[in-house]
């Protein structure tokens, strides 16, 4: 069975990749680009299901792959401004400032706004986070799993997370996606979070400090639900 999901991993990332490549540089087609990246984004989280160590390398190719895609659809729209993580995998890239409402946000739809306020709304790596600790839940998905980083911690003051991510092993450094998401190590932990504490969470600061990554995020209330 593993051999098996391994298989339809690879193959969704090989069809994905090619898809986003021969969309965005030849047919000049957002859409198209976006499907393929959809691709990506199933075969990375079938690769993060994986509990044998092995397999955590295989995860990360295929996240670098989608991390490195997502860039040139934020370079295609022109998204500059930190992202908000919303509960079920969904992700809000700003396009305006300021940035569109949340509430009552139309998550199915690639653009979500009106009267002058839009996003660009993504899909994260849908991760198994069950609601609970977070800092258990972050663990198991970066330390464990994909093996992002050595430790994390998470401490909660008010509206504010603050996340701590020890040791980071980042595949991939593309600016645009580490400007609107963060790090990928930190694109995850955001997307792990939201899911936990079944919100909404704005990605407001970024440190890197020694060897270490620090992410500032800010609980945002009444999340519609799409």
């Amino acid at each position: 069975m593993e051999r098996a999901s391994e298989i339809i991993a690879a193959t969704l990332a090989t069809c994905g990749a090619a898809l986003a490549a021969y969309s965005y540089w030849v047919l000049g087609s957002v859409p198209l680009v976006a499907l393929g990246i959809g691709a990506l984004i199933v075969a990375a989280s079938i690769a993060a299901t994986y509990r044998e160590a092995p397999y955590s390398e295989a995860a990360r190719a295929l996240l670098e792959a989608y991390a490195v895609n997502v860039a040139r659809v934020l370079e295609e729209f022109g998204a500059s401004l930190k992202a908000t993580y919303i509960k079920g995998g969904f992700v809000l890239a700003p396009l305006t400032n300021p940035s569109p409402d949340i509430n009552g946000a139309r998550l199915e739809h690639l653009i979500s706004g009106s009267r002058g306020r839009y996003g660009l709304v993504l899909k994260a790596p849908r991760l198994e986070v069950e609601p609970g600790d977070p800092e258990a839940a972050l663990t198991r998905v970066l330390v464990d799993t994909l093996g992002l980083c050595d430790n994390v911690r998470v401490v909660r003051t008010g509206d504010r997370v603050l996340v701590e991510i020890v040791k980071p092993r980042e595949p991939v450094e593309a600016r645009r996606f580490s400007e609107v998401l963060g790090p990928l190590s930190a694109h995850l932990a955001a997307a792990a979070l939201a899911e936990a504490l079944g919100g909404a969470l704005q990605l407001e600061e970024i440190e890197r400090e020694g060897k270490s990554i620090r992410v500032s995020l800010r609980v945002v209330e009444g999340v519609g639900e799409g």
